[in-house]
């Protein structure tokens, strides 16, 4: 009989000082925090783009209460989700919600909308904004829509998506796929006339902490925060393999890396994919695996959904809809005992 292969039930953050790995809050991000806090009272709403794969990790709280603060109109969209498991979709919707219950939050993936969706999604967008109070702005014919969010999920893509298919014009914002392209507030650009609609692109804001380990290397693995120290790259595919084998997301990474049987231990993983991809580098005049690079390439597959769509905060995902079912029987028990001591 064969044995199954056990996996750990947790990551060692204990043995890492994760915090030195992970030390990314340029300057551009507090200046980008303080433009968009003044130019507030010239925005009519604020679309925030996150990852879908992360509704949890990296959604900047301050930004939310800072800006936000239930005052302006304000619209989530959940990019990327072709990468993410569909069954945790609405289950990230309800959690965001539950949150921020003003919020509207939508789900879809930039990269290959079409016309006729990005039109909708942009009409219930609009929609939200026309229709709330302006309050100091009522007399002003324009409206201004602010787009922001943590580095690297979409916000320019975004933009872009708006002026070509509604202004007709050539993509006006620069994207890339390093976090941090984006370094200051653009100008304004026109994408309706009718309604004449402004729409700014900020750059990537996260907190100036990030709240925990696990977070954190989800974003290093959703690539929201550049791997600075390319030498702890094993670290971190080490991280992602934890992740796909804590989902069950076993089978492809198996098939991809030419594996008999799931691993808990990244070196084989590695190992085996260096051999596959002829991934060498010379060591002291001898050519040995370049297993940094491997595990570089191993981190940026997870990243392209190559072993499966993951949604990397299902844990806590689960964790809140089980609080929900507690709580539910708890009401439920105990609306028992009144009504027999009734």
């Amino acid at each position: 009989m064969k044995q199954l292969t056990t996996f750990r039930n947790q990551f060692d953050f204990q043995s890492i000082r994760w915090k030195d790995m992970i030390r990314w809050f340029p300057g551009h991000m507090h200046r980008g925090m303080k433009d968009l806090e003044q130019s507030l009272s010239t925005v009519d709403g604020i679309i925030e783009v996150h990852d879908a794969r992360i509704p949890h990790s990296g959604r900047n709280t301050q930004l939310y209460q800072r800006l936000v603060g239930g005052h302006k109109p304000h619209v989530l969209i959940l990019n990327k989700s072709d990468l993410a498991d569909p069954n945790y979709l609405n289950k990230s919707i309800e959690y965001i919600q539950s949150e921020q219950p003003n919020t509207q939050v939508v789900h879809t993936s930039l990269a290959s909308i079409d016309m006729k969706e990005m039109t909708n999604l942009f009409g219930r967008l609009l929609q939200q904004i026309v229709e709330s109070p302006r309050y100091t702005r009522s007399s002003t014919v324009e409206y201004n829509i602010v787009v922001c969010g943590i580095p690297n999920v979409g916000k320019s893509t975004f933009i872009n998506k708006l002026r070509n298919l509604f202004a007709n014009k050539a993509s006006c914002e620069q994207v890339g796929a390093s976090p941090g392209v984006t370094r200051k507030m653009s100008e304004k650009v026109k994408i309706s006339n009718r309604p004449k609609v402004f729409v700014r692109d900020t750059p990537g804001i996260l907190e100036p902490r990030l709240k925990s380990a696990d977070e954190s290397f989800r974003l290093l693995l959703t690539n929201s925060i550049p791997i600075q120290q390319r030498e702890l790259s094993d670290i971190i595919a080490d991280y992602g393999l934890f992740l796909l084998n804590k989902y069950d997301k076993q089978r492809l990474y198996m098939k991809y890396c030419e594996l008999d049987k799931p691993s808990d231990d990244i070196l084989p993983v590695l190992l085996s994919l260096a051999k596959i991809k002829h991934c060498t580098q010379i060591y002291r005049d001898k050519r040995g695996y370049d297993l940094t690079g491997t595990a570089l390439h191993f981190i940026n597959e997870i990243n392209k959904g190559t072993f499966g769509q993951i949604t990397f905060d299902q844990d806590i995902l689960d964790e809140k809809e089980n609080e929900k079912l507690n709580d539910t029987n708890l009401f439920k028990t105990n609306s028992g005992r009144i009504k027999r001591s009734i």
